[in-house]
Order: C-alpha cells, then sequence, then structure tokens
C-alpha cells in the first residue's frame, strides 16, 4: 500500500502537489491497519472537471513504480516517462513514494530526466527504524554511477561490484536484478523487485487484456468463475453465467487474398486468416427459459463493469494496489457505489486509488465522514499547474455535506462555463 506520494515537474503539475493516505486511527472501513500501529486509508478519490490534471497524478503514481522496476536494454534509451511540466522543460522530474511490500515500509526519492537518472535514494525499516537500501547519483554520460548500499543489506564487494557494472544511467539500481542473471545472491534487491511487479499494477490494470481473456482465465479457475458469476448477478445484468465459445468468423475474399500476398510470417497470415474465434456467451433468464446472449450484445457499461471486476477479485484475495481512470464512467451510479463497497469491505491490505467525476459519491456517509480519502484537483489560472487539495483540508464542519460544499463551488474543482448563448458574429 502507499503511504505517501508526491510529485514536481511532471505533465501539468509544475509545484510539488502530494497524496497523503495516513489515517489517524481504525476509526472506519476505509482504513486498515498496514503494520502494527500504522493506519492507511484502502481508498483514494481525485475529483476535478476535465482537463484538471486528474488522470495525470494516476500516471505519475504509475511512473515511479516503472522507474523503480523496469530497466533499459541499453544506455541510449531514452526515460519514456519523462514528460516534464512544458513552462519547466529543461529542469528534471522528482518524484518521492513512502509504499509497504510484505509489510515493510520503503521511501523512494528519484529526480530524472528524459536521458538520466540523475538521483535515487531507497530507504527501507526492516525492523522499524530507517536503514539505506540503496543512493546512487550520476557522475557523467558513460560513466558508471556512484552506488552506495546499506550495511544492513550485508552484501558482499562483489555482489555490489556486480550491481554497478549493470546499473546503467537510464534506470534504477533496483531494475538490475530483471535485468542481469546475478550469480551472487542479491534476495533484497529480488524480494522487493517481485513484489512491486505482482502487486503494484498500471492504469486501468495491467497491459491490454481483452475481455474474452479476462474471461477465460476466469472461467478456468473455479475460485475466479465463481466470483464473476456472483458479481455478474448481484450487478443486476439479468446474467445468470458464462462460459467460453468458439464462434466462427466471416472474412471476405477480397481481405483473404490481400492476406495472402503480404510479406508477413506464415504463423501471422494463419493467425489473421482463422476461420473461428474464441468469445464469450452470457445466459440470461425469462420466464420462458433461459437463453444465451453473445459478448458483442452486451452493453458499454456491462463491458466496463467486467472489466474492472478482474482488478476487484486481486484486490480481495490478496495485497493490491489498482489506478482506475474515470471509474464512474459508463457505470450506473448505483453500481459504482455498490462495486467500491464490495472492495471496502472485503478487502484487507488492497489499496484502491481512483479519478471520478461522479460527484454523487461525496453524499455517501462514509466518503462524508472520512474525507481524508477525497482530493480535489483544480487548475491554478495564473500557472496553468493541477493543484491538489485533500478534502479535510478545507475545515469543513463536520455536520456539512461534502457533497453540497462541492456542489455550491466552495471547494474548487469546478469548471467555470460561460454564457450557454453562442455569438458568431464578428
Amino acid at each position: 500500500m502507499i503511504r505517501d506520494f508526491w510529485v514536481k515537474n511532471y505533465l501539468s503539475i509544475r509545484d510539488k502537489q502530494e497524496l497523503n493516505f495516513v489515517a489517524k486511527g481504525p476509526a472506519s472501513e476505509l482504513v486498515t491497519e498496514v503494520t502494527e500501529g500504522v493506519f492507511l486509508y484502502k481508498l483514494g478519490i481525485l475529483y476535478g472537471s476535465n482537463a484538471s490534471g486528474k488522470s495525470n497524478m494516476l500516471i505519475a503514481l504509475n511512473e515511479v513504480f516503472s522507474i523503480l522496476v523496469h530497466p533499459k536494454s541499453n544506455a541510449n534509451k531514452i526515460i519514456n516517462g519523462s514528460i516534464p511540466f512544458i513552462l519547466t522543460k529543461d529542469d528534471p522530474i522528482e518524484m518521492h513514494v513512502s509504499f509497504y511490500a510484505n509489510g515493510i515500509r520503503y521511501d523512494y526519492d528519484v529526480k530524472f530526466n528524459e536521458k538520466y537518472i540523475l538521483n535515487e535514494v531507497l530507504y527501507y525499516y526492516p525492523n522499524k527504524s530507517k536503514s539505506l537500501f540503496y543512493e546512487r547519483s550520476f557522475v557523467g554520460e558513460n560513466i558508471q554511477a556512484d552506488v552506495k548500499f546499506g550495511t544492513s543489506l550485508k552484501l558482499q564487494v562483489k555482489t555490489q561490484d556486480s550491481i554497478r557494472e549493470n546499473t546503467l544511467n537510464n534506470h534504477s539500481v533496483l531494475s538490475v536484478c530483471s535485468k542481469a542473471a546475478l550469480k551472487e545472491d542479491i534476495a533484497p534487491f529480488n524480494i522487493l523487485h517481485k513484489w512491486i511487479m505482482v502487486n503494484y499494477h498500471d492504469v486501468d490494470g495491467d497491459g491490454n487484456k481483452g475481455v474474452v481473456e479476462i474471461l477465460k482465465n476466469a472461467y478456468n479457475d473455479p475460485k475466479m468463475r465463481k466470483f464473476y458469476n456472483t458479481m455478474l448477478q448481484k450487478a443486476d445484468l439479468n446474467i445468470l453465467e458464462f462460459r467460453p465459445v468458439v464462434e466462427d468468423r466471416i472474412i471476405p475474399t477480397e481481405y483473404r487474398e490481400r492476406i495472402q500476398k503480404e510479406n508477413i510470417p506464415d504463423e501471422m497470415k494463419e493467425a489473421l486468416l482463422k476461420p473461428t474465434a474464441d468469445s464469450v456467451a452470457f445466459v440470461n433468464h425469462s420466464e420462458d427459459g433461459n437463453f444465451d446472449i453473445p459478448l458483442n450484445w452486451q452493453s458499454k457499461g456491462t463491458i466496463k463493469y467486467i472489466r474492472i471486476l478482474d482488478a476487484l477479485y486481486d484486490m480481495i484475495t490478496d495485497s493490491h494496489v489498482y489506478y482506475l481512470d474515470e471509474l464512474g464512467e459508463d457505470l450506473h451510479n448505483d453500481l459504482l457505489y455498490y462495486y467500491l463497497n464490495v472492495f471496502i469491505f472485503n478487502s484487507d491490505k488492497s489499496q484502491l486509488i481512483i479519478t471520478s467525476q461522479e460527484t454523487t459519491l461525496l453524499s455517501q456517509d462514509l466518503i462524508n465522514e472520512n474525507r481524508g480519502v477525497v482530493w480535489f484537483v483544480d487548475k491554478n489560472k495564473e500557472t496553468a499547474s493541477s493543484e491538489y487539495s485533500r478534502g479535510d483540508s478545507f475545515g469543513l464542519h463536520k455536520n456539512l455535506s461534502l457533497y453540497n460544499s462541492y456542489r455550491i463551488g466552495r471547494l474548487g474543482a469546478k469548471p467555470e462555463l460561460g454564457s450557454i448563448f453562442i455569438n458568431l458574429e464578428d
């Protein structure tokens, strides 16, 4: 889980902006005790108008972990996630994240540009006391970075030398363990790296898994299949269950002939011209009996719901961190509340950070009573930079509705719209 995060000079964020998930105590179902005496919010909601920068905070969260675990194949590869604020594009990007992995706290700070990681330092708390994991600084182009390791890691000299030799100026020290098959024992590196790779996810999930792949995987796992069938039934979609099917494909003769002439591998031609395709059928119910509905007849909202169930299953069965952008999009607000409540009341050490424009969430008692899970995102008109304000930072009396305060503009993060009358004359 993430304890706190800040970012500076990234995308629409010029000045340092922070998300902090520390809670005062176990006063709510929205709070979990991540380790003895440490309480964190499981949920974070970012509100704001279009183009305010809500999604950019999720992208920044994604980027800091990406830098930490993904290596580069050679020193000439650019850091793709290096997108500084346009008015200060020559300055480096700075990020900090404090997070938990296997119940241990880690603090990571990094400063980078498109070509190099200029500085990074990773601390951890193996016995609840702060210890250095490693620290690195940029020395020069084509020169080995200066890397120092904490004594508590007990790394042999040859192990330290191997890590230094494999650390290029454009990727983190930690990511070396997935890049090089080091013979020496680097267990502390491997444990942390694996935890992040498995438990911290990209925005909207990992990769581009399609609905068919998601449901086929679920169908082949009895526990996951039961979860999906249960959640589809409870969502009032008139779906009893699902099952994988194989459908015939209609391939026009013109398309077939064109593919045959293309200079591409035979395996690719075979896949493109395959006469059948994997799909999914959904069993629906009526008084006259059950019947099948194909996947391509399902609504956009149903497809969106199926996609986000993949993340929900992970979060209630293990410890995971997910970022879901515009979660309320295409979902009825009751279904959105239901999804969030299933997460809140069935997860333990997982965390969900979302952006949403479904403002009625703010009227829910659980949210209104735990304003620390909400951030309002505004664009500063003078600097054009996104600014994030936590819901409990406005000094609102506990009896005042967060929803009503937002609706009347007291909390900002609302679009200022002009007149509805349009004059097209000069």
